[in-house]
């Protein structure tokens, strides 16, 4: 099996959202509605229902400081066009649940059972978008003969990091700050990301704590 993450570039809906505000959404759809997850900062959160009430209304929503949970009126594949169903069905390819919005991109994970399908999809997808492969790899299904819980494995059980947690961890590890000796410190990645020093850390021990609690779980279930 194979699985890539598309990011399209230039839509409108949801994308447009957090293209105008500093939110991730990310996007559970239904036929008869959907339901989002909201994170950010809890000022621009505040302003999402607004945002989606324009695009397919609200029926309800929780909201509690950087996080939101709303259900919509509608499914919004009636309005965040154009759509990737076309695509999807075309080349026998499976979109993964949920779809991302965040940045003004629309980030869409797919599974196939060959690379061909997705060399296709990614060809279909160019007649419409600005796509660029996000990321990209070979998945093995079970071991020794027995199938695994999901095709995702352990990332089922991973958690949901905060943009920003997402950031500070990957440079922490992209650029050596947890090799022996450091290759970098967490001053040089708060300039990198724009902040200071003591909020790229607090950034920075959240990630490795939901990291590592979700580890532990999965350990302890498997």
């Amino acid at each position: 099996m194979h699985e890539v993450t598309f990011r399209l570039s230039g839509t409108d809906g949801y994308a447009a959202v957090t293209d105008a505000l500093a939110v991730e959404i990310a996007l559970w759809c239904n036929d008869h509605a959907d339901l989002l997850r909201v994170r950010g900062p809890p000022t621009d959160v505040d302003r999402v229902c607004d945002r989606v009430d324009a695009i397919a209304g609200v029926d309800d929503a929780l909201v509690d400081g950087g996080r939101a949970v709303v259900v919509t009126d509608a499914c919004v594949r009636g309005a965040d066009e154009p759509t990737v169903d076309a695509h999807l069905a075309a080349t026998g390819c499976v979109l993964l649940p949920p779809l991302r919005y965040e940045d003004g991109n629309r980030w869409c994970r797919v599974l196939a059972l060959s690379a061909d399908r997705l060399t296709a999809l990614y060809r279909s997808l160019q007649a419409e978008f600005d796509v660029t492969v996000a990321e990209k790899r070979s998945l093995e299904p079970g071991i020794d003969g027995a199938a695994t819980e999901s095709p995702l494995g352990l990332e089922r059980v991973l958690p949901s990091l905060t943009r920003r947690q997402r950031q500070v961890f990957t440079l922490a590890v992209e650029r050596g700050y947890y090799r022996s000796p450091r290759e970098t410190s967490m001053e040089a990645i708060a300039d990198t990301v724009g902040i200071d020093r003591r909020t790229a850390e607090e950034h920075r021990r959240r990630a490795e704590a939901k990291l590592v609690d979700a580890v532990v779980e999965y350990y302890r279930r498997h």
